[in-house]
């Protein structure tokens, strides 16, 4: 079960986590780990896989990275390539010829075997791209591609669904700047040809607001600043003017542009540098980096630097950080300029030039959006006194002592958990005290990832508050479920009397069910403890036959669920025809050495199907309450609930063969009066949360405005 023990989440306890100096840990899995059903948007080639023929030159090329929106290759330094100009590039694989395709040519940087060219790909025909597809499909079955981390090929923010709103509530306009605290923003000034200046929130009062680290600003002025999901834009003046420091009023209104994917503000000095595609003659253009996403990022240009249009091409290098370079190619998707000003503020796309440039801007971005967390490994002893101290071992009326069975698998698990990311994710809380809290998400379905097991301990001295913390580690687990390119539909198994559960989920639910893409719907959890020996005779239930389901009871069932089930639940939990039988995602269990398993019992009258019974199977320790190893009761006709204890016993059975001692029942659908010999704990009323990644982003605004910092009474 998800839920915050009611002891200690009411006050406002801090907690506090640290990423180290060495910043996110990012393992080789995380680079590609996922196994998309369709192609991957770009990929690293093994070998010469695929080569690159640029008309005009004699020699062909190996391909290092290919993907839809271009070709990298690594040519020697003997060739003279006309950089900036539009050439011809034809692609070929085995007996595959693909183009013509028209190409823009451009230096991504210097090596020491050589320069990385890249070839963009311009206005390439549908049926070219599909062909590029099945090529990259085809590699990475073979075991001669490698996927391209996905975040960094996902549509960047310019480009996404975007919604506006007008927020003029002084305790709204000021709540909402308290958590933009040591943001970077940008304040365009009305003067004529006045370059904007990069400003930092530094106190929010009753009426006032305190900036930091600009000089010159005294006039009207527009600010913008990015926050998560969301760019706010207000007007203000600086009243007051000291050494280092500008105090504004508190502004009015102010206007929210929602985004769909998330892009947030940098806190840290952070310089791009560029040559400009039409004015190679001269040096390197440097820009601030106002704010950053996995896919993108924006640039602030001062006055007298040659203007960026849309579409144009860049070779960027940034600091890594530690001593590096991270060399990206990006493309210029927006560009927006104070009223007759020369300064500019540019979105750009942006891709890694290489492997080792993809691990170095992960790192980067991953420190500047999640500064307080740490996502992949876990501390395993350290997580178990956790879960001790929050109080997470007495959720649903269990006992502490009720988890040592699970203690072993669950360790095993979490430090296994570190190396298949694409499958199961633990994000904690550190601070110099240890553990401050956790929450964990994994992927047990094809295109849904679940959140569980969140707990916090209930008292810390860390300087960060509960709330901040609270919103971190969601933050974090959902933008990694947004990560894996086949992500659809989140989901919560969460205990149906948790406050935290209540504000969160369920009100959200409440609010947004109209729309569709969010659901709660209840059940009773009942624990169910297989007793010693149970008997292949527990498959004759009394006047019913039980036994495997036909394929045409299994349609039958699919067929009347859904009838009587929302559609983002036979969605999200795999209970539809084509993927029911869990082919795909149950290898990819398998192919990491997990456990995953899914089988379907039918219980008849005379011969006619009254009920059924879908069986699940996870690995042992990947949920305290063995959510994974699980049975759900479905009736068929009027009256079938009848058939549940002889169902019920007959999963025992089945869950004996693979070595299981006990397993959850979900209550669903009809009355459960069972008469066999197994033991059945209650374990209380939960919820079933579903939200539609769509809505992801509406729901992260609903956390933040939870978590957002207590005000003073004044």
């Amino acid at each position: 079960m998800t839920g915050v023990p009611k002891r200690g989440f009411a006050g406002d306890e801090g907690w506090t986590s640290r990423a180290g100096a060495g910043g996110l840990a990012l393992g080789p899995a995380l680079l590609g780990g996922y196994d998309p059903a369709e192609a991957p948007h770009a990929c690293w080639l093994e070998g010469d896989t695929v080569w690159a023929r640029i008309e005009g030159f004699d020699p062909g090329y190996p391909i290092v990275l290919l993907g839809s929106m271009g070709a990298w290759i690594e040519p020697d330094y003997q060739t003279s390539f006309p950089f900036g100009s539009v050439v011809t590039v034809r692609l070929y694989w085995r007996d595959v010829e693909v183009g013509p395709l028209p190409a823009l040519l451009a230096l991504q940087s210097m090596g020491l075997r050589g320069p990385l060219v890249a070839l963009s790909f311009q206005d390439v025909p549908p049926r070219a791209s599909g062909r590029i597809r099945d090529i990259l499909s085809a590699l990475v079955d073979a075991g001669a591609a490698k996927a391209a981390a996905a975040s960094l090929f996902r549509p960047c923010a310019a480009e996404a669904a975007q919604v506006r709103e007008i927020i003029d509530d002084p305790r709204r306009v000021r709540d909402i700047l308290s958590f933009l605290l040591r943001k970077k923003g940008v304040v365009r000034r009305a003067a004529e040809s006045a370059p904007p200046l990069c400003v930092m929130l530094s106190e929010v009062g009753v009426g006032t607001v305190r900036w930091f680290g600009i000089e010159g600003w005294n006039e009207a002025a527009a600010v913008e600043i990015a926050g998560h999901n969301s760019v706010f834009r207000f007007s203000t003046r600086a009243e007051q003017v000291r050494p280092g420091e500008i105090v504004s009023p508190l502004p009015e209104r102010m206007e929210r542009l929602r985004r769909s994917l998330q892009q947030r503000g940098v806190e840290v000095e952070l310089t791009a540098r560029f040559l400009h595609p039409h004015w190679l003659h001269l040096p390197p253009m440097e820009a601030e980096v106002v704010d950053v996403s996995f896919s993108g990022l924006r640039l602030a240009l001062v006055a007298g630097q040659p203007p960026l249009q849309p579409r144009l091409k860049l070779a960027l290098e940034l600091p890594d950080g530690d001593d590096g370079v991270i060399h990206l190619q990006g493309e210029v998707r927006s560009v927006s300029q104070a009223e007759d000003a020369p300064a500019q503020l540019c979105s750009v796309h942006v891709v890694a030039a290489r492997r080792e440039d993809e691990r170095r801007w992960l790192r980067l971005v991953s420190r500047i959006l999640h500064a307080t967390t740490y996502g992949g490994a876990v501390w395993q002893a350290e997580l178990w006194e956790l879960f001790n101290l929050s109080g997470y071992f007495n959720l649903s009326g269990r006992r502490p002592e009720h988890f040592e069975a699970i203690k072993p698998s669950f360790l095993t698990m979490a430090q296994r958990a570190a190396a298949v990311p694409h499958l199961l994710y633990n994000v904690a809380c550190l601070s110099e005290h240890g553990i401050e809290g956790n929450f964990s998400i994994m992927k047990p379905y094809h295109s849904t990832w679940m959140l569980h097991q969140l707990a916090k301990k209930p008292r810390s001295t860390s300087n960060l508050s509960s709330r901040q913390v609270l919103r971190d580690i969601f933050t974090r687990c959902f933008e990694h479920a947004q990560a894996d390119p086949e992500c659809r539909w989140v989901i919560i198994y969460a205990e149906a009397h948790v406050p935290w559960s209540e504000r969160s989920f369920f009100e959200f639910a409440r609010q947004h069910e109209r729309t569709g893409h969010v659901l709660s719907l209840p059940f009773r959890l009942l624990g169910v403890d297989v007793p010693e020996g149970a008997q292949e005779a527990a498959w004759s239930g009394g006047p019913f036959e039980i036994s495997d389901a036909t394929a045409r009871e299994q349609s039958e069932l699919l067929d009347h669920l859904g009838e009587v089930s929302p559609r983002m639940y036979t969605e999200a939990l795999d209970l539809v025809p084509d993927r029911f039988a869990m082919g795909p995602c149950i290898e990819r269990w398998r192919s990491a050495g997990l456990e995953r398993d899914r089988a379907l019992l039918v219980a008849r009258r005379d011969g006619a199907p009254v009920a059924a019974a879908v069986l699940e199977l996870g690995e042992l320790g990947t949920n305290l309450f063995r959510l994974l190893d699980s049975v759900r009761l479905i009736p068929l006709h009027p009256g079938g609930d009848a058939a549940f204890s002889a169902l019920l016993d007959a999963a025992c059975v089945w869950f004996q063969r693979h070595h299981r001692t006990s397993f959850v029942h979900f209550g669903e659908r009809g009355h459960l009066a069972y008469t066999g010999h197994a033991s059945l704990n209650d374990l209380g009323e939960g919820r079933l949360w579903i939200i539609s990644m769509d809505l992801v982003p509406e729901f992260m605004e609903h956390i933040y405005r939870l978590t957002m910092p207590k005000q003073p009474h004044r």
